[in-house]
Protein backbone atom coordinates (compact mmCIF):
# COMPACT_ATOMS: atom_id res chain seq x y z
CA UNK A 1 0.00 0.00 0.00
CA UNK A 2 1.12 3.42 -0.91
CA UNK A 3 0.83 6.31 1.20
CA UNK A 4 1.12 9.98 0.95
CA UNK A 5 4.39 10.13 2.31
CA UNK A 6 8.09 7.93 2.75
CA UNK A 7 10.20 8.65 5.53
CA UNK A 8 13.85 8.07 4.72
CA UNK A 9 15.13 10.15 7.97
CA UNK A 10 14.79 9.10 11.39
CA UNK A 11 16.12 10.89 14.87
CA UNK A 12 14.85 8.85 18.15
CA UNK A 13 15.28 10.24 21.59
CA UNK A 14 17.33 7.91 23.91
CA UNK A 15 18.04 10.34 25.97
CA UNK A 16 16.44 13.93 26.73
CA UNK A 17 19.47 15.95 27.82
CA UNK A 18 22.57 17.45 26.41
CA UNK A 19 25.35 18.89 29.52
CA UNK A 20 25.95 21.96 26.76
CA UNK A 21 23.65 25.32 26.53
CA UNK A 22 24.52 26.73 23.57
CA UNK A 23 23.47 30.31 22.37
CA UNK A 24 22.11 28.84 19.33
CA UNK A 25 19.86 25.99 20.92
CA UNK A 26 17.06 26.00 22.73
CA UNK A 27 18.85 23.51 25.54
CA UNK A 28 18.82 24.27 28.76
CA UNK A 29 16.97 27.13 27.89
CA UNK A 30 13.61 25.80 29.78
CA UNK A 31 12.98 23.15 32.71
CA UNK A 32 13.29 20.16 30.94
CA UNK A 33 13.98 16.36 32.76
CA UNK A 34 16.65 13.65 31.94
CA UNK A 35 14.86 11.03 30.82
CA UNK A 36 16.09 7.60 28.97
CA UNK A 37 13.54 5.94 26.52
CA UNK A 38 13.16 2.31 27.88
CA UNK A 39 14.56 -0.59 25.47
CA UNK A 40 10.90 -1.43 25.43
CA UNK A 41 10.26 1.23 23.39
CA UNK A 42 13.58 1.71 21.16
CA UNK A 43 12.76 -1.83 20.25
CA UNK A 44 9.34 -1.05 18.84
CA UNK A 45 10.45 1.98 17.25
CA UNK A 46 12.71 -0.15 15.07
CA UNK A 47 10.07 -3.04 14.60
CA UNK A 48 7.82 -0.48 13.67
CA UNK A 49 10.42 0.90 11.11
CA UNK A 50 11.12 -2.79 10.03
CA UNK A 51 7.86 -3.28 9.09
CA UNK A 52 8.15 -0.39 6.24
CA UNK A 53 11.14 -1.69 4.96
CA UNK A 54 13.07 1.20 6.35
CA UNK A 55 16.09 1.81 4.69
CA UNK A 56 17.26 6.01 4.88
CA UNK A 57 19.13 7.37 7.63
CA UNK A 58 18.95 6.29 11.50
CA UNK A 59 19.76 8.25 13.96
CA UNK A 60 19.53 7.32 17.85
CA UNK A 61 19.65 10.99 18.87
CA UNK A 62 16.84 14.17 19.31
CA UNK A 63 17.94 17.25 21.05
CA UNK A 64 20.37 15.39 23.10
CA UNK A 65 23.51 14.81 23.67
CA UNK A 66 23.85 10.88 22.38
CA UNK A 67 27.07 10.05 24.31
CA UNK A 68 25.78 10.75 27.69
CA UNK A 69 23.93 7.30 27.24
CA UNK A 70 25.98 4.57 27.95
CA UNK A 71 24.01 2.17 26.26
CA UNK A 72 24.72 3.60 22.96
CA UNK A 73 26.54 0.93 21.39
CA UNK A 74 23.59 -1.78 22.88
CA UNK A 75 21.37 0.59 21.10
CA UNK A 76 23.69 1.03 17.83
CA UNK A 77 23.76 -2.92 17.41
CA UNK A 78 19.92 -3.04 17.85
CA UNK A 79 19.55 -0.78 14.98
CA UNK A 80 22.05 -2.32 13.09
CA UNK A 81 20.11 -6.20 13.85
CA UNK A 82 16.50 -4.74 13.24
CA UNK A 83 17.05 -2.49 10.29
CA UNK A 84 20.00 -3.84 8.20
CA UNK A 85 19.63 -1.86 5.15
CA UNK A 86 19.29 1.28 7.08
CA UNK A 87 22.47 3.88 7.26
CA UNK A 88 23.29 4.48 11.50
CA UNK A 89 24.66 7.99 11.59
CA UNK A 90 25.19 9.89 15.18
CA UNK A 91 25.93 13.87 15.49
CA UNK A 92 27.66 14.39 18.93
CA UNK A 93 29.38 17.40 20.95
CA UNK A 94 32.36 15.12 21.24
CA UNK A 95 32.62 15.55 25.26
CA UNK A 96 32.01 12.52 26.39
CA UNK A 97 33.91 10.96 23.37
CA UNK A 98 37.20 8.54 24.14
CA UNK A 99 39.09 5.88 21.82
CA UNK A 100 37.29 3.36 23.40
CA UNK A 101 33.72 4.42 22.94
CA UNK A 102 34.31 5.56 19.62
CA UNK A 103 35.55 2.30 18.43
CA UNK A 104 33.00 0.14 20.54
CA UNK A 105 30.09 2.28 18.13
CA UNK A 106 31.26 1.32 15.34
CA UNK A 107 32.47 -2.22 16.33
CA UNK A 108 28.33 -1.73 17.18
CA UNK A 109 27.47 -1.12 13.67
CA UNK A 110 27.88 2.87 13.30
CA UNK A 111 28.21 3.94 9.79
CA UNK A 112 28.48 7.99 10.83
CA UNK A 113 29.54 9.73 13.56
CA UNK A 114 29.94 14.02 13.37
CA UNK A 115 31.79 15.56 16.07
CA UNK A 116 30.77 18.67 16.38
CA UNK A 117 33.53 21.18 18.50
CA UNK A 118 31.70 24.00 19.71
CA UNK A 119 34.34 25.68 21.37
CA UNK A 120 38.39 25.43 22.06
CA UNK A 121 37.77 25.74 25.77
CA UNK A 122 40.58 23.42 27.31
CA UNK A 123 41.81 22.60 23.60
CA UNK A 124 38.41 20.63 22.73
CA UNK A 125 39.38 20.67 19.04
CA UNK A 126 42.92 19.70 19.25
CA UNK A 127 41.87 17.22 22.07
CA UNK A 128 39.10 15.91 19.69
CA UNK A 129 41.41 15.54 16.58
CA UNK A 130 43.60 13.11 18.48
CA UNK A 131 40.98 11.02 19.07
CA UNK A 132 39.77 10.75 15.98
CA UNK A 133 43.91 9.74 14.85
CA UNK A 134 43.71 7.44 17.77
CA UNK A 135 40.04 5.74 16.25
CA UNK A 136 40.96 5.45 12.65
CA UNK A 137 44.59 4.17 13.11
CA UNK A 138 43.37 1.70 15.16
CA UNK A 139 40.39 0.71 12.53
CA UNK A 140 41.75 2.07 9.32
CA UNK A 141 38.87 1.19 7.35
CA UNK A 142 37.04 4.08 8.99
CA UNK A 143 37.99 7.15 6.91
CA UNK A 144 38.84 10.70 8.67
CA UNK A 145 36.44 12.68 6.09
CA UNK A 146 38.10 16.32 5.50
CA UNK A 147 36.40 19.28 4.08
CA UNK A 148 33.85 21.92 4.74
CA UNK A 149 31.36 21.01 6.47
CA UNK A 150 28.35 21.16 3.99
CA UNK A 151 30.13 19.04 1.79
CA UNK A 152 30.94 16.79 4.95
CA UNK A 153 27.49 16.37 5.80
CA UNK A 154 25.98 15.87 2.85
CA UNK A 155 28.55 13.04 2.37
CA UNK A 156 27.47 11.98 5.40
CA UNK A 157 23.63 11.53 4.59
CA UNK A 158 23.84 10.94 1.19
CA UNK A 159 22.71 7.85 0.02
CA UNK A 160 24.88 4.44 -0.48
CA UNK A 161 24.34 1.09 -1.63
CA UNK A 162 23.27 -2.06 0.63
CA UNK A 163 26.25 -3.26 1.98
CA UNK A 164 28.50 -0.50 0.94
CA UNK A 165 27.93 1.61 3.40
CA UNK A 166 31.47 3.17 4.11
CA UNK A 167 32.39 3.96 7.85
CA UNK A 168 33.18 7.32 7.97
CA UNK A 169 34.05 10.18 10.83
CA UNK A 170 34.05 13.89 10.37
CA UNK A 171 34.91 16.62 12.79
CA UNK A 172 33.38 19.85 12.42
CA UNK A 173 35.12 23.02 13.71
CA UNK A 174 32.46 25.32 15.05
CA UNK A 175 34.12 27.78 17.65
CA UNK A 176 32.83 30.48 15.23
CA UNK A 177 29.44 29.64 15.87
CA UNK A 178 28.20 32.02 18.09
CA UNK A 179 24.72 32.18 17.10
CA UNK A 180 22.54 30.35 14.34
CA UNK A 181 21.43 32.79 11.55
CA UNK A 182 19.03 29.84 9.95
CA UNK A 183 16.95 28.87 12.79
CA UNK A 184 15.16 30.04 15.56
CA UNK A 185 14.09 26.25 16.20
CA UNK A 186 10.61 27.02 16.07
CA UNK A 187 10.55 30.19 18.14
CA UNK A 188 12.66 28.11 20.83
CA UNK A 189 15.28 31.01 20.59
CA UNK A 190 15.14 34.39 19.64
CA UNK A 191 14.31 34.91 16.22
CA UNK A 192 10.84 35.70 16.20
CA UNK A 193 8.83 36.14 12.70
CA UNK A 194 6.51 39.01 12.01
CA UNK A 195 4.77 36.76 9.70
CA UNK A 196 4.62 33.38 8.86
CA UNK A 197 6.65 32.11 6.02
CA UNK A 198 5.08 31.07 2.89
CA UNK A 199 6.09 27.38 2.18
CA UNK A 200 6.87 24.14 2.46
CA UNK A 201 8.61 21.83 4.87
CA UNK A 202 9.73 18.50 3.94
CA UNK A 203 10.25 17.38 7.31
CA UNK A 204 6.59 16.13 7.68
CA UNK A 205 6.83 14.39 4.69
CA UNK A 206 9.84 12.51 5.19
CA UNK A 207 11.12 12.61 8.60
CA UNK A 208 10.34 10.91 11.92
CA UNK A 209 11.12 12.05 14.90
CA UNK A 210 10.38 10.22 18.56
CA UNK A 211 10.55 11.18 21.95
CA UNK A 212 11.94 9.05 24.62
CA UNK A 213 8.06 8.17 25.35
CA UNK A 214 7.23 6.96 22.48
CA UNK A 215 5.40 10.27 21.24
CA UNK A 216 5.98 11.41 17.52
CA UNK A 217 6.55 15.49 16.95
CA UNK A 218 6.10 17.52 14.56
CA UNK A 219 10.05 17.75 13.66
CA UNK A 220 13.33 18.64 15.64
CA UNK A 221 12.47 21.78 16.25
CA UNK A 222 9.20 20.41 18.96
CA UNK A 223 11.55 20.71 21.87
CA UNK A 224 8.54 20.82 23.85
CA UNK A 225 6.17 18.14 22.33
CA UNK A 226 3.62 20.44 21.93
CA UNK A 227 2.52 18.69 18.02
CA UNK A 228 2.05 15.39 18.91
CA UNK A 229 1.29 13.01 15.87
CA UNK A 230 0.55 10.45 18.37
CA UNK A 231 2.50 7.42 20.60
CA UNK A 232 3.96 4.52 18.57
CA UNK A 233 3.48 2.27 22.07
CA UNK A 234 -0.49 2.69 21.48
CA UNK A 235 -0.68 2.71 17.81
CA UNK A 236 1.16 1.57 14.46
CA UNK A 237 3.54 3.75 12.57
CA UNK A 238 1.14 4.03 10.09
CA UNK A 239 -1.38 4.87 12.05
CA UNK A 240 0.66 7.64 13.68
CA UNK A 241 1.97 9.52 10.60
CA UNK A 242 -1.26 9.13 7.99
CA UNK A 243 -3.60 10.48 11.28
CA UNK A 244 -5.15 13.46 11.41
CA UNK A 245 -2.49 15.40 13.00
CA UNK A 246 -0.05 14.84 10.41
CA UNK A 247 -2.41 14.96 7.49
CA UNK A 248 -3.61 18.41 8.76
CA UNK A 249 0.26 19.67 8.97
CA UNK A 250 0.60 18.34 5.16
CA UNK A 251 -2.18 19.26 3.72
CA UNK A 252 -1.18 23.09 4.76
CA UNK A 253 2.67 22.81 4.50
CA UNK A 254 1.54 21.44 0.73
CA UNK A 255 -0.59 24.61 -0.01
CA UNK A 256 2.41 26.91 1.47
CA UNK A 257 0.73 27.22 4.59
CA UNK A 258 2.26 27.92 7.98
CA UNK A 259 -0.50 28.91 10.12
CA UNK A 260 -0.29 26.40 12.59
CA UNK A 261 1.37 25.64 15.76
CA UNK A 262 5.11 25.98 15.83
CA UNK A 263 5.23 26.61 12.12
CA UNK A 264 4.02 30.11 12.23
CA UNK A 265 7.16 30.74 14.16
CA UNK A 266 9.65 28.92 12.82
CA UNK A 267 11.67 30.61 10.11
CA UNK A 268 13.10 27.25 8.70
CA UNK A 269 12.52 27.24 4.86
CA UNK A 270 12.40 23.86 4.75
CA UNK A 271 15.01 22.65 2.34
CA UNK A 272 18.44 22.53 1.69
CA UNK A 273 19.18 19.53 -0.40
CA UNK A 274 18.08 19.45 -4.42
CA UNK A 275 16.74 15.96 -4.05
CA UNK A 276 14.75 17.12 -0.53
CA UNK A 277 13.12 20.57 -2.78
CA UNK A 278 12.01 17.88 -5.80
CA UNK A 279 10.64 15.70 -3.32
CA UNK A 280 8.89 18.16 -1.21
CA UNK A 281 7.39 19.53 -4.41
CA UNK A 282 6.06 16.34 -5.46
CA UNK A 283 4.65 15.82 -2.27
CA UNK A 284 2.78 19.35 -2.54
CA UNK A 285 1.81 18.52 -6.28
CA UNK A 286 0.15 14.88 -5.01
CA UNK A 287 -1.74 16.66 -1.61
CA UNK A 288 -3.01 19.51 -3.86
CA UNK A 289 -4.17 16.99 -6.73
CA UNK A 290 -6.01 14.88 -4.40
Amino acid sequence: MSYPWEINHVQVQTISWCNRSCPFCPSQKFPRKLEFMSLETYQRVLDELASLDFSGRFSPYLQGEPLLDNRMPELVAMARHTLPQAKVLIQTNGDALTVEKGLALFEAGLHKMIINCYDDNGGQVSRVQKLVREIVEKQPDIKNIKSNFMHKFNRMISSERHGQISREIAIDDKTWWKEDTAENWAGNIPGSLQEPLRGSCRRPFNQLYVHYNGNVVLCCCDWKGEVIFGNLMKDSLVEVYSGLVAAKYRENLARKNRKMKLCEVCNYRGNYLLRDRMMSSLSRLLFISR
